[in-house]
């Protein structure tokens, strides 16, 4: 063998050997970083299969192997009452992170009870704070719910609703985009995009209908006939507005990135203040000045599209215009004229109803007519979307106490029912009860999570304690948690879990003492523990 071949061979096996290394490091990288991590529980459901399977009994996440982002709850409210601990109860029940009670005990500009603005101020404190009241951990795209204290309740676990939110921004997002005839990323090199999300209402508050906020303001693409055969865009009286789009913004529930509503909130309240005339009526309503910079920017987008002329009839006044390139218009606001975020009732009764999922399928028949439509409606169906029974799911894999549950997932969700809007056919995240306030607990007592709300607190407080994760997938490629956890102390150690405040004397306060003028009508009554006797006789009969 001569010594050229001998130096080739050396040099391929070099090479060789190189490679091998190369592709060692990209497989260990590969894992460590860009592989489909399996949460708990490990597996993907399948509405035409059975769920007798079986589930990990404790998370397997790895901790940052992926990115980690947080979904902040708060909501504005300045004391304790039975409406205000139901929406505590539910949300706590339902998943979602230790909600923070902003403006509790707020006094002068911070009393939301006598300004409905003062909430704005304390959402601006939160969100200016956040660094300090979570040491460090918040980012700008973390994302925040906000709810009105005395009339919201939580529906479906937060797990769904983080994905939820997502999905209707990127269908929003192509919706945009479509309109200028563009992609996504050249939509969002323009700045424009959907990111704050709010619940809607069929008539505009405050008056008058000349308002940008009311006429200006733009109409969804649902089909014409959604409502049934009595559908209509718009209805100056109230005999038919059950019947048409449910466009205008209700300042009751928001969702968004923290970032985007930082600085949101921070443009309604220099408006304020540029705008605020005491002989106004509806000077303290945080809605009329939400949705006047809502109307301001639907204006700004549709002359960007006309090359600056207006295209609408003009049916009102008009927004200030804007005035250079200075002039902020674009907070990325937009409405959920579905209500696949926020139900509200006012205008809604008729197509919110209690549907019961069938096992087999994860189906149920709409048997009432919500229409209207006389001899011509015929019962129809609407499905369980997936990821709103890999929720429960979720929820009911972290329940404990097992023996008051079905033996089967399945069967334990077929035998719950749940507020659905059926003619947009989405299952409620959130119910919001505008109009008459009166029965709200009792509403809380009607969902399908009370019977066993004792249980799901216990095991919500012990999800906490584990850093449990909101959903057990990736959602925007990121892992999502809880802000905080329970303090350490006497006070933070309530089976039930509590509440933070942004009130210094009190900035932690367990359920039992938050609620506890209306402990009975929040948990219900507890179970009876069984007799001695009853226990010595199980005894012997094992």
């Amino acid at each position: 063998m001569n010594l050229a071949s001998v130096f080739t061979r050396q040099r391929a096996q070099l090479t060789l050997g190189s490679l091998g290394v190369v592709l060692l490091l990209f497989f260990l990288y590969n894992y460590l970083f860009h592989q489909e991590v399996q949460y708990y529980p490990s597996i993907r459901f399948d509405p035409h299969r059975s769920s007798h399977q079986t589930h990990s009994p404790e998370p397997t996440w790895e901790p940052g192997v992926r990115r980690v982002s947080r979904l902040h709850y708060l909501v504005p409210a300045t004391q304790s009452k039975a409406p205000l601990c139901a929406g505590v109860a539910a949300a706590l029940a339902n998943g979602y992170p230790i909600p923070r009670i902003l403006g509790y005990k707020g006094k002068g500009k911070w009393d939301a009870h006598a300004a409905h603005i003062a909430k704005l101020r304390t959402i601006q404190r939160y969100l200016d704070n956040v660094d300090a009241i979570t040491f460090g951990s918040a980012k700008d795209d973390d994302l925040v719910i906000v709810v009105d204290g005395y009339d919201a309740l939580p529906e479906l676990p937060a797990g769904v609703m983080i994905e939820r939110y997502f999905d209707i921004v990127a269908a929003a997002d192509e919706k945009l985009a479509a309109k200028r005839g563009i992609s996504v990323p050249e939509l969002r090199a323009l700045g424009l995009q959907q990111t704050l999300l709010w619940g809607t209402d069929k008539g505009c508050f405050p008056p008058p209908a000349t308002d940008p906020r009311c006429w200006l303001v733009p109409f969804s693409d649902l089909p014409p006939y959604v409502w049934g055969p009595h559908s209509r865009r718009e209805e100056h009286g109230k005999e038919y507005r059950q019947y048409t789009d449910s466009r205008f913004l209700n300042s009751g529930t928001v969702i968004g990135p923290l970032g985007d509503l930082r600085k949101f909130i921070h443009a309604t309240l220099e408006y304020i203040e540029e705008t605020f005339n005491p002989e106004h009526a509806f000077r303290n309503s945080d809605q009329y000045y939400i949705s006047s910079l809502y109307a301001r920017q639907e204006l700004q987008r549709l002359l960007d599209l006309s090359g600056g002329q207006m295209t609408l009839e003009v049916q009102g006044d008009l927004p200030a215009p804007r005035s250079g390139p200075d002039d902020q218009t674009e907070y990325h606001l937009f409405v959920d004229y579905e209500s696949a975020f926020t139900q509200t009732r006012c205008c809604n009764e008729v197509f919110i109803q209690k549907l019961s999922f069938r096992q087999n399928d994860l189906s149920a028949t709409v048997t009432e007519d919500p229409f209207d439509d006389g001899w011509n409606f015929r019962p129809f169906d609407i499905h369980m979307p997936k990821p709103v029974f890999q929720g429960l799911s979720y929820l009911y894999e972290s329940i404990t106490e097992r023996e008051l549950l079905p033996p089967d997932v399945r069967e334990w969700v077929a035998s719950l029912a749940f507020y659905t809007n059926v003619a947009t056919q989405h299952m409620i995240p959130f119910y919001h009860q505008t109009c008459s306030k009166a029965g709200f607990v009792e509403k809380y007592q009607d969902t399908w999570y009370y019977p066993i709300i004792r249980p799901l607190l216990r095991a919500a407080r012990k999800g906490n304690d584990l850093g449990r994760p909101l959903n057990p997938r990736l959602i925007d490629g990121r892992l999502w948690i809880a802000p905080q956890h329970y303090p350490l102390d006497a006070g933070g150690q309530d089976e039930f879990g509590g509440v933070f405040t942004d009130h210094e004397e009190e900035p932690f306060i367990s359920l039992t003492d938050f609620c506890k003028n209306d402990l009975e009508a929040i948990l219900g009554t507890p179970p009876n523990p069984p007799s001695p006797q009853a226990e010595t006789e199980a005894s012997a009969a094992d």
